[in-house]
């Protein structure tokens, strides 16, 4: 018979995976599906446990259940551009609270503008997953204060984008032009309960760059890359 927690000494979490805690259950983002999830019990228990890097006990049932909905995988794990919430630090500051940028010049207007045209043309044309991956490299060398202030370029001449506003496509646009002109951003993703919602930003350590830091404060990160 095999013991308690021996079937899961060699599981990890699967790539794309990402858990998040919220009292006692567990709340998991697998963007290869485009889904959440909600676990309670043992099966929360490992997974918030393994999203820490930790061994934990878990009956080969519960492994076996938590392998057939695609969040485990066996051997070592290919973790990709994907960060846990873990690796996000507590937001203090945002970016956009603060005096409107400047004139706007017409060719950061018009590259913000089809940036948050394009993001939405990519999620209806292809899978999450296939958006997330193809995001460029986090790139490093710009100071913080040039990311403010590009920061709120980008919020104001989100104003001018002849669409409804949507957190996951703004968002995705934001950090593939900030990452393109050399910041260091991160596209977070939240989640909260009682009601369920979800929501992603963009994130440079603990500055928000994309929304008010009051309403990022009410989710807790699940995944981010």
């Amino acid at each position: 018979m095999t013991a308690p927690g021996s079937y899961l000494s060699s599981c990890r979490i699967a790539a794309g995976v990402g858990v998040a805690r919220i009292g006692d259950k567990a709340v998991v983002l697998d963007v290869r599906h485009d889904r959440y999830t909600m676990w309670s019990g043992s099966c929360a228990s490992a997974l918030l446990d393994l999203r820490c890097g930790k061994p934990c006990p878990l009956s080969p049932d519960d492994c076996r259940t938590l392998e057939r909905n695609g969040l485990l995988t066996k051997g070592e794990r290919d973790a990709g551009p994907w960060l846990t919430a873990t690796d996000i630090r507590t937001p203090t500051a945002s970016a956009v609270e603060g005096p409107e940028a400047g004139r706007l010049r017409p060719l950061h207007l018009v590259a913000s503008v089809w940036s948050c045209i394009r993001a939405r043309m990519d999620l209806r044309a292809a899978p999450l997953h296939q958006v997330l991956i193809d995001l460029p490299a986090a790139s490093r060398g710009r100071t913080t204060r040039d990311l403010v202030t590009h920061a709120r370029a980008f919020d104001r001449a989100r104003r001018w984008v002849p669409v409804r506003p949507r957190c996951l496509p703004d968002a995705l646009a934001y950090a593939r032009v900030a990452r393109r002109e050399g910041f260091a951003v991160d596209l977070v993703f939240g989640v909260k309960l009682h009601p369920f919602e979800a929501h992603c930003w963009v994130q440079s350590g603990s500055l928000v760059l994309t929304d008010p830091l009051d309403k990022v404060r009410r989710f807790e990160v699940v995944l981010a890359l």
